[in-house]
């Protein structure tokens, strides 16, 4: 559970407690369901937990007033799943044939494997993995099919092309969901650097597409590079519960465990692992073997690392509570994580060259607000 100290809003504690035993829900009071839905609206959970519901037998029991708001957000998200399989469907027609593979990530990949963990998921993207060798004739067909970048000045275009494991997220006029071109899934400049040869090595075919989707183990650590590596946490409670979804479907499946430990030694992802494990368990009771804990024992942090990363982790990946803005602990937490994002993304002076490009565009944008008629 939440480290003490850590200050939880009922409403998110009653998350906390649905997502590890559904059949709590039904002690809710009318003033708790109303904290609950807002919250778990605000985080992108409202459709998913209803799932979840459902699956436990519960969703028939909640208050009616209750689960019209469970429906209408699962109605939001089977359309947005719609969306998303259309957009697939065209890159496949697009991009398939060309000889380099096309690999699905993230929520795109779960929708087309059929796994519990894709059902209410709200799509805004579609994410998808290339080749680096062929990400310029990817790019190509993409805007010969009417797919464009968004307005870029030159910096964020720099940023993207020499700075980033990504495209600029790409539009097109027929879809409302943007696409994000991979060629890794971690920045070429970050502290870590995943064997993206590795990742297509072992990526696995979707019957009846043209695309491939990450091994079982490759999509849980990119998930938990994308939280603990990539990322200052604010925003990714979602994503935490993605790793604990991951681990209900793949948990069980033989010789999982020992592949994950594996291919995170590979990858160099090990530490990563190692929190979105810990904060899995902590948060949500997950149970990891024994076996993996002792095997992942070369990238367990020392104990003030450790505890520094559960209190200040716990504050930025925890929601607040519907009526509260943040707190000065989450608020500090954040700025201590950001720094720790950047560390972890860039080598020093481009850290330096990176805050002083923001600082100066964040005054241009000021100064020409400020003469504005």
């Amino acid at each position: 559970m939440p480290v003490p100290g850590t200050r939880i809003d009922q409403s998110v504690r009653l998350l906390l407690d649905v997502l590890r035993e559904p059949i709590v829900a039904l002690d809710a009071s009318a003033s708790d369901w109303d904290g609950f839905v807002r919250v778990a609206r605000s985080n992108r959970l409202l459709a998913p937990l209803g799932a979840r519901l459902a699956d436990s037998g519960v969703l028939d029991r909640v208050p009616s007033a209750v689960r019209s708001h469970f429906d209408s957000e699962q109605a939001l998200a089977a359309h947005c799943a719609q969306m998303a399989r259309r957009v697939v469907d065209d890159l496949g027609r697009t991009l398939g044939g060309h000889g380099f593979p096309l690999v699905l990530l993230k929520g795109a990949a779960y929708l087309t494997q059929g796994l519990a963990v894709a059902r209410g998921r709200q799509f805004s993207d579609v994410d998808l993995l290339v080749p680096r060798a062929h990400l310029d004739e990817a790019e190509r067909l993409l805007r010969e099919a009417g797919w464009r970048f968004g307005e870029l000045d030159a910096y964020d275009e720099r940023y993207y092309r020499e700075w980033s494991h990504e495209l600029p997220p790409l539009q097109h006029p027929q879809y409302p969901l943007q696409l994000d071109l991979h060629h890794s899934i971690l920045p070429p400049t970050g502290r870590v650097r995943p064997d993206d040869a590795a990742l297509f090595a072992a990526a696995v075919p979707v019957h009846g597409t043209r695309f491939h989707v990450l091994s079982p183990g490759d999509q849980f650590l990119h998930t938990c590079a994308h939280v603990f590596q990539d990322s200052d946490l604010s925003e990714m409670f979602r994503d935490l519960v993605d790793l604990e979804g991951l681990l209900r479907e793949f948990g069980g499946r033989p010789g999982f465990w020992k592949g994950l430990i594996e291919r995170a030694r590979m990858h160099g992802l090990g530490r990563a692992l190692w929190y979105g494990l810990d904060f899995c368990a902590e948060l949500f009771g997950t149970s990891v073997p024994d076996g993996a804990r002792e095997s992942l024992s070369f990238a367990r942090p020392g104990p003030l690392v450790r505890a520094s990363m559960s209190v200040f982790g716990q504050r930025a990946l925890l929601p607040e509570g519907p009526d509260r803005p943040p707190s000065f602990a989450r608020r500090n937490a954040q700025r201590a994580l950001r720094v720790r994002y950047l560390w972890l993304r860039f080598p020093l002076p481009l850290v330096a060259f990176h805050a002083a490009a923001k600082g100066l565009r964040r005054l241009w944008q000021r100064q020409a607000r400020a003469v504005e008629p």
